[in-house]
Parts: C-alpha cells; sequence; structure tokens
C-alpha cells in the first residue's frame, strides 16, 4: 500500500509540476505561438522555432521567405521599395520543404497578398527539412495535442524567463524585429576572407560533388515544394529572385562539380517556362550581375553578401531591371557560364574575367588557371590551335614546343625559363599542369613568338579585360 500512495503522490506532484510549468510558458508564450506578445519581446535567432509565431500572429501583407541569403533585407525598407507591410520569414540553410512549410503558416493566415522569394538551387537537393529527428512540426501545425512539446520544453522555460527578466537593454540584437537575424553589421566583408573559404571549401566541394543528385529530383523537389504552392494561391503576388552569390562560388562549381553547376542552368530555364505560365509571378536573376559578383569587398565568404546588395537588389526589382524574359533566359545563362570560363583567380588582387580578341575574332577556352605572380595563364595546346600555331608536346620531356613561321619556342613544366630557337629566356611564371591541361603564361608566350597584346578594360563593365591579341 506505501509503494502505491507513493508512486499515486509522486505522479500527482510530477502532473502539478507540469502544468504549473506548462502554465507558466503558456502564460509568457515566449515564441508568441499563441499571441503577440503584451510585453517587449525577447525574440531567439532559432529560425525554425521563431518564424512560426511570428507568422501566426503578426500583422502583415508581405512576407520575405528564404535562406541567409534573404536574412539581411530589413522588412521596413522592403514595404518602403515595394510596399506593403513585411515580415521577414527567412531560415538560415533552409530546404524548399521548410520554406514551404512555413509559407502555409503564414498563408494561412489570410493577411498575405505579396511574396519576397529568394530562391538557391540547393535548396531543391533534398526533399526533406534539415536535422529532421529534432525539427518542431509541432510549432508549424494547429494541433493542440501536441503543444506539450513547446509548453514543457527547457529551452522553452529559460526562454520565458530571460523575456520576464533580462533588462530590457540587454541583447538587443534580439528585440528588435525589424533587424532579427540581420548579420550585416557583425560580418567581416572582403577578398581575405572570401578566398581563405575559396580554399577550404575546394577540398569539400570536390566530396559533395559524389552525391549530387540527378536533375530530375531536383525538379520533384521544385514542384513538390515551391511550385505547387504557387499553383495553390493565384490570389498572391510572387516575387522570386535568384541570388547573387560571389563568381568565385560559381567558378567553383563549375570547375570541381560541374553537374551542379550545368543544374542550376537547367533549373533557372525550367523554373522561368513554369513560373511564366503565370501573370502573378515575376522572376529576376542577379547571379550574372558582374558589378556585384565580382565585387569581393561585399562579401563575408564564397555566397553571403552585404545588406547594401540586398538593398540594391530590393531597388532593381522596383526599377523593373533584372527580370528574366522568354528573350533573355538563355542569355542570363550564357553570360554566367562566360564569365566562370574566362575567369582570372588572383589572390594578389581583384578578380575579373579575360575576353581574349585574336585577329579581332574572340577565341574562348573552357577554364583558366588561377594567376600567378599576375600573370593570366591559358591552355596552350587550346590557345595555339586557335591562332594555327603549330603544337607538339613530348610527354617524356614533359616539354611542349610552339612554332610560329621561323620562331620556335619551347616551354617545359614547371620550368622558369623558356627557350627561343635554342636561346634561353626566363619566365615571369613557369608552365603549370591544371585539370591536366599544359598551361602558360599568355602575355609572355605572346611576346617571344612576335605577337601584340593590347589590354582594354572595359568602363561599361568594371570586372571584364580585353586582350587584343595581334599575330601577323
Amino acid at each position: 500500500m506505501k509503494n502505491i500512495r507513493f508512486v499515486v503522490w509522486f505522479m500527482a506532484f510530477v502532473l502539478l509540476f507540469a502544468t504549473l510549468v506548462g502554465s507558466f510558458v503558456y502564460a509568457v508564450d515566449p515564441l508568441q505561438l499563441y499571441r503577440k506578445a503584451s510585453y517587449p519581446p525577447l525574440f531567439t535567432k532559432q529560425q525554425r522555432y521563431q518564424t512560426p509565431g511570428l507568422a501566426k500572429n503578426y500583422a502583415y501583407d508581405t512576407i520575405i521567405l528564404g535562406s541567409s541569403m534573404t536574412e539581411n533585407f530589413v522588412p521596413s525598407e522592403v514595404g518602403q521599395r515595394l510596399g506593403g507591410n513585411v515580415m521577414k520569414l527567412s531560415m538560415e540553410g533552409s530546404t524548399a520543404k521548410e520554406q514551404r512549410l512555413i509559407a502555409d503558416v503564414a498563408v494561412g493566415t489570410g493577411q498575405v497578398k505579396k511574396v519576397l522569394w529568394g530562391i538557391d538551387y540547393f535548396s531543391f537537393r533534398d526533399n526533406a527539412v534539415r536535422d529532421e529527428a529534432n525539427f518542431p512540426f509541432y510549432l508549424y501545425d494547429n494541433k493542440i495535442w501536441n503543444d506539450y512539446k513547446y509548453l514543457l520544453n527547457i529551452s522553452d522555460v529559460k526562454h520565458a524567463f530571460g523575456a520576464l527578466l533580462l533588462p530590457k537593454d540587454q541583447m538587443p540584437q534580439l528585440r528588435n524585429l525589424d533587424l532579427l537575424n540581420n548579420w550585416d553589421a557583425s560580418a567581416s566583408y572582403g577578398p581575405d576572407q572570401v578566398f581563405a573559404k575559396w580554399q577550404d571549401a575546394r577540398i569539400s566541394e570536390q566530396l559533395t560533388a559524389e552525391y549530387e543528385p540527378s536533375l530530375e529530383i531536383v525538379k520533384q523537389n521544385f514542384e513538390d515544394n515551391t511550385m505547387s504552392f504557387i499553383e495553390k494561391h493565384p490570389e498572391i503576388e510572387f516575387i522570386i529572385y535568384y541570388p547573387p552569390y560571389s563568381i568565385l562560388r560559381q567558378q567553383m562549381w563549375y570547375s570541381l562539380n560541374p553537374q551542379r553547376f550545368e543544374n542550376q542552368l537547367e533549373m533557372k530555364k525550367y523554373m522561368y517556362e513554369r513560373f511564366s505560365a503565370y501573370d502573378n509571378v515575376r522572376v529576376y536573376d542577379f547571379q550574372s550581375d558582374s558589378t556585384i559578383t565580382y565585387d569581393l569587398d561585399e562579401y563575408k565568404d564564397l555566397s553571403h553578401h552585404s545588406a547594401d546588395i540586398n538593398r540594391r537588389i530590393v531597388e532593381e526589382i522596383a526599377a523593373g531591371t533584372h527580370q528574366v524574359t522568354a528573350a533573355n533566359v538563355e542569355l542570363n545563362n550564357r553570360l554566367l557560364q562566360e564569365q566562370v570560363q574566362s575567369l582570372v583567380i588572383n589572390q594578389d588582387g581583384p578578380v575579373y574575367s579575360v575576353v581574349f580578341q585574336l585577329n579581332g575574332q574572340e577565341i574562348a577556352f573552357d577554364e583558366l588557371p588561377p594567376a600567378d605572380n599576375d600573370q593570366v595563364r591559358v591552355p596552350l595546346k587550346d590557345f595555339a590551335v586557335a591562332a594555327g600555331i603549330e603544337f607538339n608536346y613530348d610527354a617524356a620531356e614533359k616539354t611542349a614546343s610552339l612554332t610560329r613561321g621561323d620562331r620556335e619556342v619551347k616551354v617545359a613544366v614547371d620550368a622558369d625559363s623558356a627557350t627561343v630557337n635554342g636561346t634561353k629566356t626566363p619566365l615571369e611564371t613557369p608552365a603549370k599542369i591544371y585539370n591536366g591541361r599544359l598551361t602558360g603564361p599568355l602575355l609572355q608566350i605572346i611576346d617571344l613568338l612576335q605577337g601584340e597584346v593590347e589590354v582594354d578594360h572595359s568602363e561599361q563593365e568594371s570586372y571584364i579585360v580585353t586582350y587584343n591579341i595581334t599575330l601577323k
């Protein structure tokens, strides 16, 4: 009997304690899941937990959806440019499924008239949520029975006490809804940060490439999560845009994960075809705008840009520029591909793309290796073929010869000098093997072949350089 009585009292105590804790969390409602706070709220940076309450209980008519690429939008500024009362519902690293979940919550309130949606290709690579075992699905539904996961969560209890007891001048970054999860002020931008990430990411990108999903899987995930949502809501205006990653990010995909790069281009064509069937959808593409993507001063890593770029995106959308049409969807893709193929990666200076004009005719290479000592290197065999120069390679000696008229230039792999008709001459940077091809310093090779090069820096496209090569 004593054991039974103890168990009964223990269970009663547990029930009472749970009731008290749950009632406390419900009354404070730190995530504002049931109501907008009547006290100065303390938000959380855990977006997957915070956004459902914001979507359910705040007033707005426009929402921002997307990954961390959309976090630096300031809702009040977006409203001034595009009109409307804006709520940012971004989620760092979010998949299309996660974006669909929060979009459904917001639209379920009946107040959404407009959506600004930053769409990343990577969001369609998987039809799941991140960390599915711990994702708070219970915050996104209207089922009361599973709310115990919120009401009895120790993190929510701590959050509730913090919301009530912390001085209102503490943690200001979590009290300003307009700047919530906006990381612009805390970020460090510039080429040093970007190139450090570029070096780190080269190995990881090669590993990622081994598991790149097929284009059909990517398309299906888009249809299941994004297109079906748009088709379901013809009453809503959708403004879709493709975020401008740095040109180094695009070049890395092109070089180390070509399927991903090609899938991205194909998806932009496919998505435009699907979107263009609906009058309530507009699409904007910023990924081939060299005035943004080459300016590494505006990036903190390979992908993430400053809030100034977010402001520019909104301004451009408001002005109607960068809009994708049937006439330019292929052009945008082709321009991006040409940019990465001709990109010169120079860690001692700015990145830029080179346009090669040979005797007035443009020539192109599949890819350029990183610059060495500020010297642009090109695949020597490809250059020789385009220029009508005789090319031979001695695999045993690892030496290439380029013959034009009565001049023969020989360069050996990793040698710091070349020979011209047998006479040694120093090279400013040695020839090197890059991705299985022998590459050499273009300007010096042309000079040794008695050609001329005029370098033209474009006034319109500041990150485009033209090499006018003359070989007579």
